[in-house]
């Protein structure tokens, strides 16, 4: 057996005499006696610690077929899919003046019409092909319950085709959270609702400044008493934007959502973002540029390892680290904007270039204009971070070049970073085994 191409070991000061090695293609870890590494090394491990270590993937009987595999995971995992994920872009109208909004000069008072309802309903049926076995649609905006009617009418025709073919529909919504009250959810969930992702940016000064209502009044408080009146009834998970100038006041959140009853066993998941600048040449209402343009900025590296942790740290559930998959890739994801064009990343809506077919004629090919398995060269080929990468986001690639023309590289990111965020996971949420 061969040590894996996707292994990194690490110091553990915490126990003399032991290493954390960590696998990048199974996000598994485990604390080693240094003795055994050695073995490991010299492939004289005992039967029991070499079953053990090759089933988290530390060990291979191949490091080049290894490579291999990494290189078809989205292969692999496109033959075996048996779900379809469609993301659905109700309107491009909110209640909301967020400083930093994504969508910018698209907003408008733009809805999906009742008969490109019809069409999405036709082309997911028409997606949902006789492997499948699950149906997922992301309900997105603008803001998504301002077109509440249409999330009824087209999950009680999507609840009906799958339950009469054996399959399984659900929806999330991704909501500034503002209108999801006790009745709404009671209306939702039996119609096929699994979970609701609501955005915070901070504690109440903060987010009101990053996130008013159109009127300019505050609009944490309304959040806040909507999440405690249905947290009881849907999984709720709070999701936060941040930037270089207030992440640091995010923290305070927590404090506040377990003061005013928001404890970890009421919300499924919380996960702080920075916010990413818009692209250049982009027309916005506003000129904000506190973001970010990639993943290695030093700035962010600190602020990802301080919310990290103060999330564990106070009990919440955050996304655990794993090999990435992108929707880009996933043959069995799509992105339908209002008015029924097709995309493969909610992130390019709108973005000339970047359409993939439309609701009346079909997917066309995107191979090219989204630069499918662009990860797939010689530098990517020899990095051990690739699992966790697959050549990194193409939109922050677009925001800072343009265009999508070469991998977002995030080996710094993860040199600089990774060690830190394993150990917070060790420290406050997994037992590491160890040997």
């Amino acid at each position: 057996m061969q040590l894996s191409h996707y292994l990194k070991i690490y110091p553990y000061e915490e126990k003399p005499g032991y290493l954390l090695l960590y696998s990048t293609k199974k996000a598994s870890m485990v604390l080693l006696k240094e003795d055994t590494y050695q073995a490991m090394k010299k492939d004289t491990l005992s039967a029991s610690d070499e079953t053990l270590l090759s089933k988290l993937g530390m060990i291979v009987p191949d490091r080049e077929e290894e490579k291999r595999s990494v290189f078809g995971f989205f292969d692999d995992l496109n033959a075996k899919n048996t779900g379809l994920n469609i993301t659905v872009v109700l309107n491009l109208d909110c209640n909301f003046s967020c400083i930093y909004c994504y969508e910018g000069d698209m907003k408008g008072k733009l809805y999906m019409s009742g008969s490109n309802a019809d069409l999405l309903i036709d082309f997911i049926k028409e997606k949902f092909t006789k492997d499948k076995k699950s149906l997922l649609v992301d309900f997105y905006g603008g803001e998504p319950l301002l077109s509440v009617g249409l999330i009824k009418s087209i999950s009680q025709a999507l609840k009906l085709f799958t339950e009469s073919i054996g399959a399984s529909y659900g929806f999330t919504l991704i909501t500034n959270g503002s209108l999801f009250k006790r009745q709404t959810a009671e209306e939702l969930v039996p119609l096929g609702l699994k979970s609701v992702k609501i955005t915070l940016d901070g504690p109440a000064e903060t987010h009101n400044r990053c996130r008013p209502f159109k009127s300019g009044a505050g609009s944490f408080d309304a959040i806040i008493r909507n999440i405690k009146e249905t947290c009881d009834l849907v999984k709720i998970g709070i999701g936060g934007n941040y930037d270089r100038n207030n992440y640091e006041k995010f923290p305070s959140l927590l404090d506040y959502l377990a003061k005013e009853g928001l404890t970890p066993d009421k919300l499924y998941v919380v996960k702080f973002d920075p916010v990413v600048n818009r692209p250049k040449g982009d027309i916005s209402p506003v000129d904000y540029k506190g973001g970010c343009v990639s993943i290695n900025e030093p700035w962010l590296l600190k602020a990802e390892a301080l919310l990290r942790k103060e999330i564990l740290k106070s009990g919440y559930n955050t996304p655990k680290l794993q090999p990435i998959i992108c929707m880009v890739e996933n043959r069995d994801s799509y992105v339908v904007n209002f008015n029924g064009v097709i995309y493969k990343c909610p992130a390019f809506i709108g973005k000339k270039g970047f359409e993939a077919g439309d609701l009346q004629t079909g997917v066309t090919d995107y191979t090219f204009s989204y630069k499918l398995n662009i990860w797939k060269n010689n530098k990517c080929a020899g990095c051990e971070y690739l699992p966790l990468c697959y050549g990194g986001c193409r939109y922050m690639t677009f925001v800072r070049d343009g265009n999508i023309d070469k991998p977002d590289c995030k080996k710094a990111y993860f040199d600089a970073s990774l060690e830190t965020l394993i150990k917070q996971d060790i420290k406050y949420r997994l037992k590491a085994g160890s040997h």
